[in-house]
């Protein structure tokens, strides 16, 4: 196996919230534009981490190169590349991103603006519960949980609880005969 490309990137940002602000549309859940990087050939295997002027990686993974982004009028080109392998540092950082490129693309998040409430260091809130009838919910980390509904007992629950009641005692006394059988 070739060995992989390393990259390092540095961004000019004092703080991951500058960063963010700036840059969140070069990220996305799956892979992320490295800006003023140069082209590599497609499926070139790469690890990188992305530095801001602290010295703190708010991004180190394994990815492979999609190809290159051309500049436009608005915004710089690079390298697009797909993640393979992060850490959980990163996926976090990760999820800040899309969520921050989600808020400002928002239309009702661009008029007015949620004030946020939670500390970084806060664990998250829970979400509600989805209804009943087991529909998902989506939680930041991609993973959709069904919420199983409620099983109504059976029209003959006592009949068939008496059933498995006889059965236990009946395996209890072979069980009995058996320790007899083997002592005696």
């Amino acid at each position: 196996m070739p060995t992989p490309n390393i990259i390092h990137l540095v961004r000019p940002y004092a703080s991951e919230e500058e960063y963010l602000a700036r840059e969140a549309w070069t990220i996305d859940a799956r892979g992320m534009l490295l800006i003023e990087q140069e082209a590599l050939p497609a499926d070139t295997a790469i690890v990188f981490d992305v530095q801001i002027q602290s010295g703190h990686k708010p991004i180190r993974a394994e990815a492979k190169v999609v190809g290159p982004v051309a500049a436009t009028a608005t915004r710089p080109g690079g390298l697009r590349v797909r993640f393979k392998r992060f850490g959980t540092a990163t996926k976090a950082f990760i999820d800040r991103a899309v969520s921050a490129a989600h808020a400002a693309s928002s239309p009702i998040a661009a008029a007015e603006p949620e004030p946020s409430t939670q500390r970084d260091d806060a664990p998250a809130k829970p979400e509600p519960l989805a209804s009943a009838r087991g529909e998902e919910r989506r939680t930041p980390s991609g993973v959709h949980r069904r919420v199983a509904a409620p099983v109504p007992p059976p029209a003959n629950r006592e009949e068939l609880l008496e059933k498995l009641r006889t059965r236990a005692r009946e395996i209890a006394k072979a069980d009995l005969r058996a320790g007899d059988k083997q002592t005696g």
